[in-house]
């Protein structure tokens, strides 16, 4: 069961294709409200992974799912276009096809938790895999450490900010 403190209620407008990622990084621990793009499947649909854009440094992350502990585990970065995430268009990954799921099917793979803590190694991982790479590759399937399982009670809320709507 998901014992993480709620984050406040979303301000108007808020975008039902987010959820809050619990982050320990330099800029501090927090709660940030991240934009889920779609999803990854491979063929057999066995391997099931979230794309969630970072809005701080506009990455598209590729989780792993750990609904036991909570947890999202960075398996790659993508650079594939919002749109391309349509349920029809594919990509190669480690000589692996993956289909583009929309982002409503990322949220029912979610099941509706809103509230994930990022494990912090694992962006690390993927982050240097990268730069050393330069394409999308998959980190290892799963780093075994003592993970965050708990978001603390009291800490601060970054919401995404809703464009400006144009006036007539």
């Amino acid at each position: 069961m998901d014992r993480s403190p709620p984050a406040p209620p979303a301000p108007l407008g808020h975008n039902r294709r987010s959820i809050f990622i619990y982050t320990e990084e330099q800029r501090g621990n927090q709660l940030v409200e991240s934009m889920v793009i779609g999803m990854l499947s491979d063929v057999s649909g066995s391997d099931k992974l979230v794309v969630v854009l970072d809005p701080f440094s506009n990455i598209k992350f590729v989780y792993r799912i750990d609904h036991e502990s909570n947890n999202l585990d960075a398996a790659a970065i993508t650079e594939q276009d919002e749109a391309v995430f349509n349920g029809k268009t594919s990509v190669q990954i480690n000589s692996m096809s993956y289909k583009l799921g929309t982002a409503e099917n990322a949220m029912k793979l979610l099941r509706g938790k809103t509230h994930w803590i990022q494990d912090k190694g694992a962006v690390l991982s993927v982050l240097l895999q990268n730069a050393a790479a330069r394409k999308t590759r998959f980190a290892p399937p799963r780093i075994e450490r003592d993970r965050v399982r708990k978001v603390p009670q009291g800490v601060p809320v970054e919401y995404l900010s809703e464009p400006a709507v144009p006036t007539a």
